[in-house]
């Protein structure tokens, strides 16, 4: 086939495809199309750091001109032109039109047409400088500097044009009436894009100005919505000229109530122009009237304004009011004081009086406490310096020991500690299983308590200072030795540490520890916990806490003692 017959048959396809938007130009070999883009999402123009969505593009012109050699060696002539497009774009379009691949003997124009609505597509600016440097013939257009803002403008208004005229085609739901009715029979506002049909804004419209709403109170009938509608929407939807001078003529009576140089005639109500000055003459351009402007009322010269005399009056009513609270204010604010005063005066009484009860209370359990280790039979223990610390360090860890969340075994009385859980409880040493929380906890023994309170935060180098103060009272109340002796003695005694129970912390210890019975061996033992069963430290000899005599395993407290007991 010739390169005539294909341009022929290119041809007729064109026309068949664009329809009216193909024009053959007076040269048969040269023809003309207007590309329209049908943009399947919005594109974004800027310009001045402003963006706008664009849904409908105006069309884009591409002339071909055929020659000889098209399509079996070389593609075709052609010429771009678009109004709002710069130079160097179109020139830059015309590159990646050179650049598309051409395959010889083949038409290629509908792809140029599809390549170029790509590139349209694509997020594009406006730019604000043309290039100068490039000058490519085939890239014509109107675009100046001058006229830029007119083309972005152009773009906005072609498009809600475009999208005026989709609307009108398609069927639309109103959003008051719900009716299903051709978009040409609705109106859609233009600040917010609601639209509604013609009867359901014309009602809506009258029933609002009979309400009194007119101007900027006359919004979007939907819900949270407060565009207020424009004049020619308003005059568009009511569509009758009485009503819509109506309209016009309570705007402006509106607007005009709100200047503060115009004020209405009573005798004509006519529009009187006044001046800001202390003068309240107004005189009516239409009927002559003079009148008081604040009054309205006819005019009355060196003569104070009933108007002005009530506002007078008014003020002095509100100064005198707030004077009257102010005065209320600060009587009450006084009366507040001063029984704040009082109050603070009791509370401090209160309060001084609740620390003589409490430091009675304290004496009196200090001399009850007193008395009661005085009734006591005197026992003591003397130290020597090497065994006093091991034997206070025992002492002081059985009564952490105590003091911790433990409980003995209700079998075999073994001490069990308790570190979470359930309240079920099973015994290890003898399988015997028993509630924690059956019953109440017992109270820790006096001894206890007293050593442990004693010592809670002391450690053992601090029990022993406080015993060894005690020791010259100690010996002179109790003994009764003399200077001679006292002096064989000295050396032996400063090596020595002596404890009674005439003070709470010696009673303490005193009820804790034992002599072992054994005349070969008298080591001081502690008891730990509630056993009376002593194996003694020194001689591995048994013995019974509460009795003091050696035994020979547990018969004996099946017999005489109980083997366990409290220091009570």
């Amino acid at each position: 086939m010739r390169n005539l017959e294909k341009q022929e048959d290119e041809i007729l396809a064109l026309q068949s495809i664009f329809d009216n938007k193909f024009r053959l130009l007076d040269e048969n070999n040269q023809y003309e199309i207007l590309i329209n883009f049908d943009l399947i999402e919005p594109i974004v123009i800027e310009f001045n750091n402003k963006k706008s969505l664009i849904h409908y593009l105006p069309s884009f012109t591409l002339i071909i001109h055929y020659h000889d050699q098209y399509p079996s060696d070389y593609p075709p002539s052609f010429i771009l032109s678009c109004f709002y497009f710069s130079k160097s774009s179109l020139q830059n379009l015309c590159r990646k039109v050179d650049n598309y691949p051409f395959i010889k003997g083949e038409v290629c124009v509908y792809d140029w047409i599809e390549l170029i609505k790509q590139e349209i597509m694509n997020e594009f600016t406006i730019h604000t400088q043309i290039d100068d440097q490039l000058n490519d013939p085939r890239a014509l257009n109107g675009f100046l500097n001058a006229n830029i803002d007119q083309i972005y403008q152009y773009l906005i208004n072609y498009n809600n044009a475009q999208e005026e005229k989709q609307f009108q085609k398609k069927l639309q739901t109103c959003l008051i009436c719900t009716d299903i009715l051709p978009g040409i029979d609705c109106i859609r506002l233009h600040r917010c894009g609601h639209f509604y049909c013609q009867s359901c804004l014309n009602d809506y419209v009258k029933m609002t100005l009979d309400n009194g709403k007119f101007g900027e109170k006359l919004v979007c009938p939907q819900n949270q919505c407060q565009k207020a509608l424009l004049p020619n929407e308003i005059k568009q939807i009511i569509n009758d000229d009485h009503l819509y001078q109506r309209y016009e003529k309570l705007t402006l009576q509106h607007a005009l109530e709100l200047m503060n140089d115009i004020i209405w005639c009573p005798r004509c109500q006519f529009a009187v122009l006044v001046g800001n000055g202390d003068d309240n003459l107004a005189i009516c351009d239409q009927c002559h009237f003079t009148f008081c402007k604040k009054c309205k009322e006819t005019f009355h010269f060196q003569v104070m304004c009933p108007k002005d005399y009530l506002i007078v009056q008014l003020k002095l009513q509100q100064q005198k009011a707030r004077e009257r609270l102010l005065k209320q204010h600060e009587e009450e604010h006084e009366r507040n004081r001063v029984g704040e005063e009082k109050d603070q005066k009791r509370i401090a009484r209160q309060q001084e009086k609740a620390q003589i009860e409490l430091a009675k209370i304290e004496r009196g359990k200090i001399t009850s406490i007193t008395k009661k280790l005085a009734r006591q039979q005197y026992r003591e223990i003397i130290l020597d310096s090497s065994e006093e610390d091991i034997l206070l360090e025992k002492i002081f860890a059985a009564e952490q020991l105590e003091a911790s969340n433990t409980r003995l075994c209700p079998n075999c009385r073994v001490r069990i500690e308790k570190n979470g859980g359930c309240s079920h409880m099973h015994c290890s040493r003898c399988n015997f299983d028993f509630n924690w929380s059956a019953r109440e906890e017992p109270q820790l023994p006096e001894v206890t308590s007293l050593l442990y309170h004693a010592s809670n935060t002391k450690s053992v180098q601090a029990i022993k200072e406080k015993l060894n103060p005690n020791l010259n009272l100690a010996k002179s109340s109790e003994q009764k030795i003399d200077s001679d002796q006292l002096k064989e003695n000295e050396n032996e005694q400063n090596s020595k540490t002596l404890i009674n129970n005439r003070s709470l912390l010696g009673s303490a210890i005193i009820k804790r520890v034992k002599q072992c019975p054994n005349s070969l061996c008298n080591k001081l033992n502690v008891k730990i916990e509630e056993d009376n069963w002593i194996v003694c430290n020194g001689c591995l000899k048994q013995f019974c806490f509460s009795c003091s005599q050696l035994i020979d395993g547990p018969q004996h407290f099946e017999k005489k003692c109980d083997r366990y007991t409290s220091f009570k």
